[in-house]
């Protein structure tokens, strides 16, 4: 009965039936909670707070709304403070219903109905992204704009215009606010596709005049991103790093799932079923050419995993890795790999709702203090354990964002050693006190046993890495101290503990959690006693 109405429907109400379904299975866990636990978005949410109050952080410069990767900077602008987390989710929704409906409508324009019905079944996972899980909404928001893009470009292949080079222009101008990754990616399909398809070259160059402006923009803002801040420092700018030849499989599959836990693993099964569908077909003509599949699969298994300061780059390719699979996907699946699917994304839809609970019960504990944490505190967040409850992503390296909202305390952790954030450092303060030093500086260096692992063959004595790590911790803290009146804690072990200055005392524990003041008084609302190790 169900196949026999979709298939009354118009392409149109299809489409737009498929595309409300992917949106209820990904957006409905939003209504559970505040804010839906992303692991960057506290910092882009406390960022855009410091960016609108320039008279409490005077130690930061607004970099302007005018630039790439920052549609969400841009829509929080707009709302005032007491508003900004109901604005982030209401940015969220608009990103989950765009994925939604753009990825099956891609299908529908290059593949067909049919196809799009089968695609739909195994593209789900990209809608609620890793990308998204992480916090990346802009660049989540980036991959849709960009297919469209990538499909009116198609159309200016076929029936080049003026009115389609200005629609596709002004599109690619809006996915370029959001993020420019994927506009480049775009831009190599397309050149890939007219040396495949051996276009003559008046017609290649219709296709790819309207991304003329575009490159431009692109450009300038790689500039914008290599032309480091005065006083920024090195480290920021010298990461490099790849995934070993084991790890891309695995990556394939994390890096498209928006799970937090492994209770959403059903992403899994689409992202076998895919691959496998789509190599079967791989001799059959496709919507796009063999060569432009090809050069989307080599870009992710050869690109770093990061450079600079630039995390997951081959794991932005993933997206495109994933749709161009899809296109190639057959008409119509065996009926019981269809209804596997569709249990895989109820099952995915049920886990992803469970854990915005379960998530945000762990930031209610990291952010328990804040009562007793004092207005434009001086706080240095140093978490041990960057998360409690999720496996693929650390849920709480920025929870401390909601301090920053709650009392405007100081933000050592926030996004603000590149030209290209939203803010920047007016003065940059010591290197061992901002990112990338500080973020995990505690996670690494929590106990002397975990120095002795990364420690070389010559100082591997646990009593040698005991006192370089004492003069680690001593070093930092000769830096610290005086910066900060507050410190948070999360998960401190009692070796980390012994190495407090004796100038800070807890003045509020509960679990792992522990806030402590420079000169504090007795514990507050404590349970457990004051200076006792944290529970773990």
């Amino acid at each position: 009965m169900i196949t026999r109405r979709l298939a009354a429907l118009s392409d149109r109400a299809l489409w737009l039936t498929i595309g409300a379904a992917l949106f209820a299975l990904s957006a409905w866990p939003l209504l559970l909670v505040e804010l839906p636990p992303f692991q960057d978005l506290p910092n882009h949410v406390a960022s855009a707070y410091i960016a609108r109050h320039p008279e409490i952080y005077p130690d930061y410069v607004f970099n302007g709304l005018w630039k790439a990767n920052s549609a969400l900077e841009l829509w929080l602008h707009q709302f005032a403070d007491d508003h900004l987390m109901s604005a982030a989710r209401a940015f969220v929704a608009i990103v989950l219903a765009v994925n939604a409906f753009v990825l099956p409508w891609f299908v529908l324009q290059l593949a067909g109905r049919r196809t799009m019905v089968t695609a739909s079944l195994l593209i789900w996972p990209l809608v609620h992204s890793f990308c998204l899980a992480m916090g990346m909404c802009n660049f989540a928001l980036a991959v849709p704009l960009s297919l469209i893009v990538l499909v009116l470009l198609g159309r200016q292949r076929t029936a080049p215009g003026a009115g389609l080079a200005i629609a596709t222009v002004a599109l690619s101008v809006a996915a370029w606010v959001a993020h420019p990754f994927p506009l480049i990616v775009v831009g190599g399909v397309c050149l890939i596709e007219a040396l495949a398809r051996r276009d003559r070259w008046w017609r290649a160059a219709a296709t790819l005049l309207p991304l003329a402006p575009i490159a431009v923009l692109i450009a300038g803002t790689a500039l914008h991103h290599l032309i480091k801040a005065d006083g920024a420092p090195v480290a920021a700018s010298r990461g490099f790093a790849f995934l070993t030849p084991w790890e891309l499989p695995l990556h394939y599959w994390l890096d498209a799932s928006g799970a937090f836990t492994r209770w959403g693993s059903a992403t899994v099964i689409p992202a076998i079923a895919l691959a496998v569908l789509a190599w079967r077909r791989r001799r059959e003509p496709a919507p796009l050419t063999g060569w432009a599949t090809v050069a989307v699969i080599v870009l992710y298994l050869g690109l770093p995993l990061m450079i600079s300061n630039w995390w997951y780059l081959n794991s932005r390719m993933v997206p495109f890795v994933w749709i161009v699979l899809a296109v190639r996907v057959p008409p119509a699946l065996p009926r019981w790999l269809a209804a596997l699917l569709v249990a895989s994304a109820l099952g995915f839809s049920a886990a992803l709702g469970v854990d915005y609970l379960r998530l945000d019960r762990d930031r209610a504990e990291l952010t328990a203090g804040i009562d007793a944490v004092p207005a434009r505190a001086t706080l240095l967040p140093l978490l041990f354990h960057h998360r409690r409850t999720s496996d693929y992503t650390a849920s709480l390296t920025h929870t401390w964002g909601y301090y920053v909202l709650a009392k405007q305390t100081s933000a050592p952790l926030v996004f603000a050693v590149e030209r290209s954030y939203a803010i920047t450092y007016r003065t940059f303060p010591p290197p061992a006190l901002i990112p990338p030093a500080l973020d995990r500086f505690a996670e690494l260096n929590a106990t002397p046993a975990q120095l002795c692992e990364r420690a070389p063959p010559a100082a591997t004595h646990l009593a040698d890495c005991t006192a370089i790590w004492q003069l680690l911790w001593s070093q930092f803290w000769a830096e610290a101290e005086p910066r900060f009146s507050h410190v948070l804690t999360w998960a401190m072990p009692p070796e980390a503990r012994a190495m407090m200055p004796a100038s800070y005392r807890v003045v509020f524990a509960a679990g792992d959690l522990a806030i402590w003041a420079r000169g504090g008084g007795s514990a507050m609302s404590s349970t457990q006693p004051p200076g006792a190790p944290a529970a773990r």
